[in-house]
């Protein structure tokens, strides 16, 4: 992800605005996007500012990042994060999650219904991949892949075993729209 930009402030007066290099995977997107520091001063770097959405600005603060951890908005923008919010749904446990081709494990918030959810995974602000989950289990059974930035799907990856990663993929290798090549994985 890059940099991330944040605030911390009294409330009284201007905050003091901060630019860090993120170091955290909280989004599951395979790349930091939040910041690790000691927000709440116990001395222990185990909280985080982070960029759920993905814009470059910590729009989350978490105290305690795990299960224990606690979420909390800016709702005045002063750079005082006093809003405590619920945690986002992936980390509710209500996201989907899958093996990526490339061997990284990763989770997103949504799924309902077997509907798909575009992924942007390399967050250039297109969708790179849409991951389905069929049986309502949270681990995706279908991902389609996009061949370039928002160009068309050239690949179907399906998760035969139920195990969150993808068995067998249909791929379009000749670029004419049609998928021509069935890889099956090991086993």
């Amino acid at each position: 992800m890059g940099l991330v930009e944040y605030s911390f402030g009294t409330g009284e007066g201007a905050p003091r605005d901060w630019v860090s290099e993120a170091d955290l995977d909280l989004g599951g997107i395979g790349a930091p996007d939040a910041v690790s520091l000691d927000f709440d001063g116990d001395g222990l770097f185990d909280d985080a500012m982070w960029d759920s959405d993905g814009d470059g600005g910590a729009d989350r603060s978490v105290l305690d990042v795990g299960e224990e951890g606690r979420y909390f908005e800016d709702a005045s923008g002063a750079g005082v994060w006093d809003l405590e919010v619920p945690p986002p749904a992936a980390e509710a446990g209500h996201g989907l999650r899958w093996t990526d081709a490339g061997g990284v494990e990763r989770t997103v918030p949504g799924g309902e219904d077997g509907r798909p959810v575009e992924v942007d995974l390399d967050l250039d602000g297109a969708p790179d991949v849409a991951v389905i989950d069929t049986d309502g289990d949270s681990l995706v059974d279908v991902s389609l892949v996009r061949a370039g930035r928002a160009g068309p799907y050239a690949a179907v990856e399906v998760d035969e075993r139920s195990d969150g990663a993808a068995d067998v993929t249909l791929s379009d290798t000749d670029g004419d729209g049609r998928l021509d090549t069935v890889d099956r994985g090991p086993g």
